[in-house]
C-alpha cells in the first residue's frame, strides 16, 4: 500500500513556478544588452542602481542577497533574489538600457500640485514614440497625432458627434457613438486629456441646474466609455507568459491614458483671462505662423496640408481643433520632453 504525503510536506510548486522567469525574457535582450545590465547591476553602487527603476525595498534585498551571494552571473539569477517577478526584472532591466532618469533637470516636478494623472513611468516617456491628444466635448471629439522624434503633427482632426433623432438618450446609444469614434483614433502609445472635474455640478449661481446636470452626466459617460474602449482597442493587458494561471485575477491593464491638469494649456499659451477661458482661434494662428520655418526641434511642425485644414473650419470648431493643438503640445513640452521654458512659465505664473 502505497502512503500518501501530507499535503504540508509536498513541495511549494506555486511558489517555485512564480519564481521562474522564462525564456523569453533572456532571448529579449542581445548580448551587448546583456553585458550592460550585467555591469551595471554589478557595480555594487546603491546610489547608482537607485536611479534606474527598481524599488527600495527591493534594491535593499538585492543588495543583501549579493553580500551573501557575490554578483549575477545571468540576467535570470535575479530570480533568486527574493521580491523579484519576471515583470519587475524586465522594468529594472528596460530602464538600464534606456538610461538613468534624469532628477535633477526634471523642473516639473517644482510645479504646485500634481499635473498629471497617473504618473508617467521614466521608461515609457524615454522609449515612446507617439503621443495622441483626444479633447471631448458633448458635441465633438478632436484628435491630435504627434510623432515625438521629429515633433511633428501626423494628424489633426474635428470629429461632429450626430445624435439619434429620438428625444431621450439611452446608454447603448452613447456606447454607439464611443464605439464609432475610438475606432476612427489613430494608434499611439501615449494617450492624453485632459482631467475633467468629479463632481456634475454646474458653475455659477444655479449648480442644481438639470440641465447642466444631465449634459455633464452624458460628457462624463461618454469620456469614460471611450478611455475603456481605447484600452481594449491597444490591447493593454500585460502578457502573462507561457505557463501562468488562466484566472482573470492576474490580468493587468497597462495604463497609456493619461489626464493632463486642464488649466495648463490655457496658462502656458495665455488663453485664461481671469477665470474666463478666451478662443484659441487667434492664439493658435499666431503659433502656426511661429513654426512655419521652425528652426530647432524644439517647435513643433505643423504640414502645411493640416495648417490650410485649420484655417478652412468655422469659428466652433476653430477653437475646438486649437484646444486639442494646445493639449497636446503642453503635454509635449511639460511632461515628455521636459521643456524648462515652457515649466519655468508655468512657474512664473503661479502653477
Amino acid at each position: 500500500m502505497i502512503g500518501v504525503v501530507p499535503k504540508n510536506l509536498l513541495p511549494p510548486r506555486l511558489s517555485f513556478h512564480k519564481r521562474c522567469f522564462s525564456v523569453e525574457l533572456e532571448n529579449k535582450y542581445s548580448e551587448s544588452q546583456k553585458e550592460k545590465i550585467l555591469q551595471v547591476i554589478n557595480e555594487n553602487d546603491i546610489s547608482l542602481l537607485s536611479r534606474y527603476d527598481i524599488t527600495k525595498a527591493r534594491l535593499k534585498k538585492f543588495t543583501s542577497w549579493v553580500k551573501k551571494n557575490g554578483n549575477l552571473k545571468t540576467l535570470s539569477n535575479l530570480k533568486e533574489v527574493e521580491g523579484f517577478t519576471e515583470k519587475t526584472a524586465e522594468k529594472l532591466f528596460n530602464s538600464i538600457i534606456l538610461g538613468p532618469q534624469e532628477k535633477v533637470q526634471n523642473l516639473s516636478t517644482k510645479i504646485k500640485g500634481q499635473i498629471l494623472y497617473p504618473h508617467l513611468n521614466e521608461a515609457l516617456r524615454q522609449s515612446c514614440k507617439s503621443v495622441l491628444a483626444v479633447y471631448i466635448t458633448v458635441n465633438s471629439v478632436c484628435w491630435t497625432l504627434i510623432d515625438k522624434d521629429n515633433y511633428e503633427v501626423q494628424e489633426w482632426r474635428y470629429y461632429h458627434i450626430d445624435y439619434p433623432d429620438s428625444k431621450k438618450m439611452q446608454i447603448t446609444n452613447i456606447l454607439d457613438i464611443a464605439w464609432d469614434v475610438t475606432r476612427k483614433l489613430p494608434n499611439a502609445d501615449i494617450y492624453v486629456m485632459k482631467a475633467e472635474p468629479t463632481s456634475l455640478r454646474a458653475a455659477g449661481s444655479d449648480p442644481n441646474n438639470p440641465k447642466v446636470l444631465g449634459v455633464n452626466l452624458q460628457k462624463s459617460q461618454l469620456i469614460a466609455m471611450i478611455v475603456a474602449l481605447i484600452s481594449v482597442k491597444n490591447n493593454f493587458y500585460a502578457d502573462r507568459g507561457n505557463e501562468e494561471t488562466e484566472s482573470s485575477d492576474n490580468l493587468e491593464l497597462k495604463q497609456k491614458v493619461y489626464f493632463l491638469r486642464p488649466t495648463l494649456p490655457f496658462r502656458l499659451y495665455g488663453t485664461l483671462v481671469g477665470n474666463e477661458r478666451v478662443s484659441t482661434d487667434q492664439t493658435v494662428e499666431t503659433l502656426l505662423q511661429e513654426v512655419k520655418t521652425r528652426e530647432s526641434k524644439s517647435q513643433v511642425h505643423v504640414p502645411d496640408n493640416l495648417v490650410a485644414m485649420f484655417r478652412n473650419q468655422k469659428e466652433l470648431q476653430k477653437d475646438m481643433l486649437g484646444q486639442c493643438l494646445l493639449l497636446a503640445l503642453t503635454f509635449m513640452d511639460v511632461c515628455i520632453y521636459m521643456n524648462k521654458d515652457s515649466i519655468n512659465k508655468l512657474l512664473k505664473r503661479g502653477e
